[in-house]
């Protein structure tokens, strides 16, 4: 069960689950916790710091989620800041090779969600990907979408 709803939220949901709507900002913490199973930091911090601090809706969303989870033996902690993330959720992020970028393809993330269809997606910058320090699983990067050139 838990395998398909990996698969369910990594390729892109309805937005509606049953009777029930489930908004963007849920959507998007759900793929963020994913992502944590997908990458490899190669550190030995005791949480996982995701940062987001431009978006109060889906900070909020998130820490209501996803705060104090445990996987593979850290904590989720979800913050207001954009230095010492493991995820950072910006659409300016600053240069890093050690912090998995989310937000504005064109302003250097690594990552960036979609709306296709009535559905969430992701499409990836492979080449600022390439210049990281992350391990990213190829079975994560497959998920991706292509993302039309303005």
């Amino acid at each position: 069960m838990k395998k398909f709803f990996l698969i369910f939220i990594l390729l892109g949901c309805t937005w509606a689950f049953g009777n029930e709507i489930v908004s963007q900002e849920s959507l998007e913490a759900a793929f963020i916790f994913n992502f944590l199973k997908f990458v490899d930091w190669q550190d030995s911090r005791p949480t996982y710091d995701i940062c987001i601090p431009d978006d109060e809706n889906l900070r909020k969303m998130a820490t209501g989620l996803l705060q104090g989870k445990t996987l593979n033996d850290r904590q989720i902690e979800v913050v207001d800041r954009t230095d010492n993330c493991h995820v950072l959720v910006s659409n300016n992020p600053p240069k890093s090779d050690t912090t998995l970028t989310i937000g504005d393809l064109d302003q250097g993330a690594m990552f960036e969600f979609m709306v296709i269809d009535n559905k969430l997606k992701f499409a990836i910058n492979i080449d600022n990907i390439r210049k990281s320090k992350l391990k990213i699983s190829s079975q994560l990067l497959n998920l991706a979408v292509a993302r039309d050139s303005d």
